[in-house]
């Protein structure tokens, strides 16, 4: 079964009276399970292409289906809803709330689903035991370095165990060791936790620890390849 599909998605951004296409006809698969790198230089639709995958943005053409449910479909709240259950985001800036500690913060999607106040919390510390934080639990983030924030926003997207974790630029704010931690830890929750991950980047070294790089430019797929196993 497919985690998100995309077919014939096309996206054309308007500034006045000229149109900007990002994305030009896209269509692909990602199945539950897969890690998926999505490469290319800047300017080459990545981020509008992660924004169509977790429906923060609507395509101006085509289609987008999470877990077989035609996204476009579906109206403000249902959106949101499916936003909240199938999906968790890693921003390149980790967007983690300044006030709240790394529990809260990672407590934070639960709300949503009505989940009481108990249960998330020792949610969010399983969560934070699994990235190797559990003794930084009261920490806000400004008390946390970049990659620790980072691992504080990789538990946080997990919070509603989503069949997808989209990452943008997971490591572009970190150093190049620290980034290597993250991008291990994201492997080995897809081998260990069979979590589908899909992984946008203008790194090479990063793509290749994923087993299928998509390369993107102007807003088209130039080759999509699969390693062996």
């Amino acid at each position: 079964m497919d985690a998100v599909t995309l077919k014939d998605v096309v996206k054309i951004y308007k500034m006045g009276k000229v149109e900007v296409p990002a994305l030009k006809g896209v269509s692909f698969s990602v199945e539950k399970g897969e890690m998926v790198s999505i490469i290319g230089p800047s300017g080459s639709g990545k981020s509008t292409l992660l924004y169509m995958m977790g429906t923060l943005d609507k395509p101006t053409k085509g289609e987008v289906y999470i877990d077989e449910v035609e996204v476009s479909k579906l109206k403000g709240n249902e959106l949101a809803e499916l936003r909240a259950k199938k999906i968790g985001f890693v921003f390149q800036f980790f967007n983690l709330i300044p006030r709240m500690n790394a529990l809260k913060n990672i407590a934070l999607p639960m709300t949503f689903l009505g989940i009481s106040k108990k249960e998330r919390e020792e949610r969010a510390l399983e969560l934070l035991e699994m990235v190797g934080l559990k003794d930084r639990w009261n920490h806000r983030p400004s008390e946390l370095s970049g990659g620790e924030q980072q691992r504080v926003a990789i538990a946080r997207a997990l919070a509603n165990n989503p069949s997808i974790i989209l990452a943008d630029e997971p490591t572009g704010n970190l150093d190049t060791k620290t980034g290597k931690e993250i991008i291990e830890l994201l492997v080995a929750l897809n081998k260990e936790k069979n979590q589908t991950i899909v992984i946008v980047t203008h790194e090479p070294g990063i793509a290749e620890k994923c087993r299928r790089i998509i390369h993107l430019k102007d807003g088209l797929i130039q080759k999509d390849e699969v390693k062996p196993s």
